[in-house]
């Protein structure tokens, strides 16, 4: 009677342990990158909305400095409320500055503003920045 063991041809005893320990740092590395990639998608993610917010808080300080500025009698640049600090739950890191300067008058005499404003949004240690510029001429 033959026993099994003994069929076995001699080279081939220890393959088994190589090519096991070969299929677990293959796994063990697609596991590493497939970590890598989510984490990279996820930062891409999270600042993608931190953007969206910082040029949400620029949009609406621009809007908030154009009402001003039309709803004052003067119509000029001292109208214009300067800074922001927004509060509540969508904007609360965020602050917001504008900036008004005369930039010209027509021939009819027609006053030209620009105005620009800064808004900046901390979230951690990363603060975003956006700019946003808007020409404006007084109504009179």
């Amino acid at each position: 009677m033959m026993f099994l063991s003994s069929t076995r041809p001699k080279h081939s005893q220890g393959s088994t342990l190589i090519l096991t320990v070969f299929i677990l740092v293959v796994v063990a590395f697609l596991a590493l990158m497939m970590m890598k990639i989510q984490q990279k998608t996820s930062t891409h993610t999270v600042t993608a909305v931190m953007g969206i917010r910082t040029n949400m808080t620029a949009q609406s300080a621009i809007q908030i400095g154009i009402s001003s500025f039309y709803s004052s009698p003067i119509q000029n640049c001292a109208a214009i409320i300067k800074h922001y600090q927004f509060k509540g739950d969508g904007l609360s890191q965020c602050k917001a500055d504008i900036d008004c300067n005369i930039t010209g008058v027509l021939d009819s005499g027609i006053k030209i503003y620009k105005l620009i404003s800064t808004a900046q949004c901390q979230f951690g240690n990363t603060t975003l920045q956006r700019i946003i510029e808007v020409g404006i001429r007084d109504a009179h």
